[in-house]
């Protein structure tokens, strides 16, 4: 009897090798790989948002890359259907295949087998302006019916009425994240019960189930990981190599075709990619001539900016990236092989005539031993990943407070930290003690109507 075929799930911070993995595994099992990264759909800007090369995949097909144009949009619901019929199709032939890329909401989204598994957490996350791709969508005045009514889906009257059926989830939740709230509000439409109170029990059982389970196939899933140090040294090479390849030509062409976008993020549009924004200051001197009026040093000067930037973003983006994987373990239950890559990439960045035989032994051979585990249903030791130990809980990152001096909502202890701490909100809260203090003597501004959250 043949084994049966795998679909391979692959995560992990960029840079970390989930590309070169996927097409490694690819090769050895007979399989095609399936792209599972959101911005690396958009036919623009493939150097900018680190497309593989034809000549890079070795002839292993890859499915759901550049396709989509510019202006169009393609959101997470759609990915699942059409790359849910990809893997049914090559699974169907008996061959296996792997699934990776840097939008892990994506991918959690594709092997998931129900709505709840789609709507718990910050998944999206992962994508640089931390929003989906499905964002215009959900804002364009469409409307659901919810229980014996229907409501809009604008940001105050979806979150009322989530805060009607489930306070807990509404606490979690921004108000201007429409999606998420609807998602919400459907679940509790075809359950008839709080989502939190779902999401509490599903992560009680710890237990997951694959959407192609049915089709006779295992889901493995192995988890990139490498020491932080060494990764930010890795995704400095990248970014350089890039600007060597002609990420800057690229750039200025696309600005050129679609302009620059002054928006603070581009919901939809792959100019989200890191490494766009970073450079738009440059860009725009280049387009606008003003280019003419700079010293060579000042156009050097623009240009380091732009590359430093991109460095630092993208570093920051593998953190947080690195720092989520744990939770496909803690909150939905996924048997999740870690696979160490840092050996391998010190030998990429300082000596590459061991690199290849070091990626075979500690990265490839690992996950193949993996995948034969599950294909012969073996368990394999699942370990867990020692940089997310004592993590505090996503819930709680994620609570809603708000500022009634600035009138604001912001989420999560981040969010609320690094707003008191700002100009804008000292500003606002001398102000207003300087007011209160006038109208009221003394009183302390804390106890006063509008200004609750000053003293935290």
């Amino acid at each position: 009897m043949a084994p049966p075929p795998l679909v391979v799930v692959i995560v992990g911070p960029t840079g970390s090798g989930k590309t070169r993995l996927a097409i490694d595994l690819a090769r050895a099992l007979g399989g095609d790989v399936v792209n599972a990264d959101a911005l690396q759909m958009h036919r623009a800007l493939p150097i900018c948002t680190a497309r593989v090369r034809d000549d890079e995949t070795r002839g292993v097909r890859h499915h759901l890359l550049g396709f989509v144009e510019q202006g169009d949009s393609f959101d997470v619901r759609e990915f699942v259907d059409r790359a849910g019929t990809i893997v049914r199709e090559v699974v169907g032939e008996g061959r296996s295949v792997v699934v990776a890329g840097g939008t892990n909401y994506y991918a959690q989204a594709l092997v998931s087998d129900s709505l709840v598994d789609l709507s718990d957490g910050e998944n999206d996350s992962d994508l640089p302006c931390a929003s989906s791709i499905d964002n215009r969508r959900e804002t364009e005045g469409r409307r659901t019916a919810i229980d014996d009514g229907t409501v809009d889906a604008d940001a105050g009257t979806a979150h009322a009425r989530l805060a009607e059926v489930d306070p807990e989830s509404a606490k979690r939740l921004h108000p201007n994240d429409v999606r998420r709230v609807r998602r919400y509000l459907e679940i509790y439409k075809e359950t008839g019960r709080p989502p939190s109170e779902i999401f509490k029990e599903r992560r009680t059982m710890r237990t997951f189930r694959s959407r192609f389970d049915s089709l006779g196939c295992r889901t493995v899933f192995i988890a990139l990981r490498c020491d932080s140090n060494t990764l930010d040294r890795v995704l400095r090479h990248r970014v350089e190599s890039m600007v060597e390849r002609g990420l800057v030509g690229e750039l200025e062409d696309f600005a050129r075709a679609h302009g620059i976008d002054e928006r603070d993020d581009a919901r939809g549009d792959v100019r989200q990619a890191i490494g766009y924004a970073e450079w738009k200051t440059f860009l725009r001197a280049q387009i606008d001539n003003d280019v003419t009026t700079l010293t060579v040093d000042e156009v050097d000067k623009l240009r380091t900016e732009a590359i430093e930037s991109t460095i630092l973003n993208t570093c920051r983006l593998a953190k947080r990236q690195q720092a989520r994987v744990q939770t496909f373990v803690t909150r939905y239950g996924w048997p999740v092989k870690y696979v160490d890559s840092t050996l391998s990439l010190i030998d990429f960045l300082s000596n590459m005539s061991r690199f290849e035989q070091t990626w075979q032994e500690t990265v490839v051979d690992v996950a193949l031993e993996a995948c034969e585990c599950v294909r012969n249903s073996i368990k394999y030791r699942q370990d867990t990943d020692p940089t997310q130990q004592n993590v505090s809980s996503p819930s709680d990152e994620w609570t809603v407070r708000r500022c009634e001096c600035c009138d604001k909502t912001l989420r999560g202890d981040v969010e609320w930290r690094a707003h008191v701490s700002g100009r804008r909100h000292r500003k606002v809260a001398s102000a207003a003690r300087k007011r209160q203090k006038g109208e009221f003597g003394h009183r302390h501004p804390s106890r006063s109507v509008g200004l609750s959250e000053i003293s935290d």
